[in-house]
């Protein structure tokens, strides 16, 4: 087989001193990089790791990440990307679910690491950089050889599990394979036209599927490199697209607001930036065209864990003229939009967005129940609410569980949020939906503005010529914090909903009357 555990060794018989991977702590040549993951793999071999066995990953970004998973692929081993932002608690349920093997993690996860070292053994984890006292270090699984060659994998073998957010319940792994990994590569290469002159930057953490997988995977396929960051800082981010020879950049829209707003933005040479990608969340009108101004095209896409990350993408050449379009399925995948009684709904219909082909996970790990219940006749049932139109392209029109049914009819959110999130003192905007005697729910506009008095007149207002009367908010509830958000950088509305259940509205709020 000649897959992803292959591509470094790959890169480096065509040029071993070009850079893979960037870091402040040091990179690695592609030479170095395939020379890393041989050693690792034969380390992973030499302690006991074997074919089928769980490896956890809990670090911060780092060119180590990168040597563990084609480590993993190597020897038949399966990463497993484990969220920094997990409590104890929450951590105990993931490593426990997924029975690891052992563990890859660095000093900054001194709070938490006794769960792990509980379930897997103080001997089974090894510390990146630093190394505590009596601990195991990185670097002692690279004095046993090298494996340069496979043991026994096939594409069908699962090469990661990456478990859900949990902002709905509890989390399940997503099991991805092999297979899925040069799916996820070519839908990206073929739509971004990725080769080995690109450059990306890669800010958020490794372990989400958006940033480990549909955004990571495609460079080492395709030769390119990847500058590590660990954390998002604006005025870095702009100095490494400027100075930095950055070509790539993968967002969520709040980070790319965030940009706009830093100082000296407008003076910024971003002629390097060839494609600029958002997911997450719709992004809004002014940021397309604040950039599109800037000779910056955005590129809106969506994907799912269990879609490998990359689904649907909007090209930017389309982006003003198919607003709130996400695009169309990509190279070796497949989407279609259903009703509830499983027929194919009509251009515009809203329904269940299904997914097919090479991104598909495998199935949910040791899950058989939420297994059958996702993937139906081989499609992947989304739970995300969509329209398809006559050209076959998709719009997003709401997750199935955040739709708000007002008075018996269907409100969502996503369409509010549009909408208001184009009025110029809204910074960030979650609209939820809360009991109501009166409707049954009603919704309720989770504000950040920078105007302490911005009211609910003022967007009632501004929404009125695009918004029906039942869709619009009867509630603002102006926020000082920034809207709570999960690894991924999605809103968390589930924790705002439950705030706003619990409570009286706050001295900010404003109520329709």
């Amino acid at each position: 087989m000649t897959g992803i555990s292959q591509w470094a060794r790959h890169w480096a018989r065509f040029g071993a001193e070009r850079p893979a991977l960037l870091a402040d702590a040091g990179g690695r040549t592609w030479g170095e990089l395939e020379r890393g993951c041989a050693e690792v793999a034969a380390g992973f071999h030499a302690v006991g790791v074997r074919h089928g066995d769980r490896v956890g990953g809990l670090m911060r970004n780092a060119p180590e990440h990168f040597e563990v998973v084609l480590a993993c692929a190597r020897i038949g081993a399966v990463f497993v990307p484990l969220n920094p932002l997990l409590t104890a608690g929450e951590l105990r349920d993931v490593a426990g679910d997924a029975d690891l093997a052992a563990v890859v993690t660095d000093t900054a996860f001194l709070g938490v690491l006794g769960v792990l070292e509980e379930l897997v053994g103080a001997e089974r984890v090894f510390f990146v950089g630093e190394v505590p006292e009596l601990a195991r270090g990185f670097d002692e699984l690279r004095g046993h050889g090298r494996l340069e060659r496979d043991l026994d994998v096939s594409p069908e073998d699962p090469l990661m599990i990456c478990y859900t957010s949990g902002t709905t319940g509890r989390a399940k792994g997503a099991v991805l394979t092999h297979a899925n990994m040069e799916g996820v590569a070519a839908s990206a290469i073929a739509v971004d036209a990725l080769g080995y002159a690109d450059r990306a930057v890669v800010t958020v953490p490794l372990a989400f599927t958006g940033a480990g997988v549909s955004f990571a995977i495609p460079f080492l396929r395709c030769g390119g490199s990847i500058l590590v960051r660990d954390g998002f800082d604006p005025a870095r981010l702009l100095d490494d697209i400027e100075h930095h020879g950055v070509s790539f950049v993968g967002v969520v829209p709040v980070i790319l607001e965030r940009l706009a707003a830093e100082p000296g933005f407008a003076d910024r040479d971003l002629s390097g930036l060839r494609v600029a990608k958002a997911g997450g969340a719709a992004v809004p009108e002014h940021l397309l065209r604040l950039y599109h101004d800037r000779g910056v095209g955005l590129v809106n896409a969506y994907g799912l864990t269990e879609g490998s990350g990359l689904n649907l993408e909007l090209q930017a050449h389309e982006a003003l003229r198919r607003l709130g379009s996400v695009g169309q399925p990509l190279w070796g995948q497949e989407a279609r939009v259903v009703g509830a009684d499983g027929r194919d709904c009509a251009p515009g219909e809203p329904g269940e967005l299904l997914l097919g082909g090479t991104c598909v996970l495998k199935e949910y790990w040791r899950n058989p129940a939420a297994t059958a219940d996702t993937i139906r006749d081989g499609w992947l049932h989304t739970g995300d609410l969509a329209t398809v139109d006559e050209d076959g392209y998709f719009r997003i029109v709401d997750r199935s569980k955040d739709m708000i049914i007002s008075g018996g009819l269907n409100v969502y959110p996503a369409e509010v949020e549009s909408a208001l999130a184009s009025h110029p003192d809204v910074v960030e905007v979650a609209v939820v939906g809360v009991p109501d005697e009166r409707w049954g729910e009603t919704p309720v506009a989770c504000v950040v503005s920078a105007n302490p008095d911005l009211g609910l007149a003022d967007l009632t207002s501004h929404v009125e010529a695009s918004l029906a009367t039942y869709k619009r908010p009867t509630r603002l509830e102006l926020r000082h914090e920034p809207l709570p958000r999960g690894m991924s950088g999605k809103i968390l509305k589930r924790e705002l909903r439950a705030e706003l259940v619990d409570r009286e509205p706050s001295a900010d709020a404003a109520v329709l009357s």
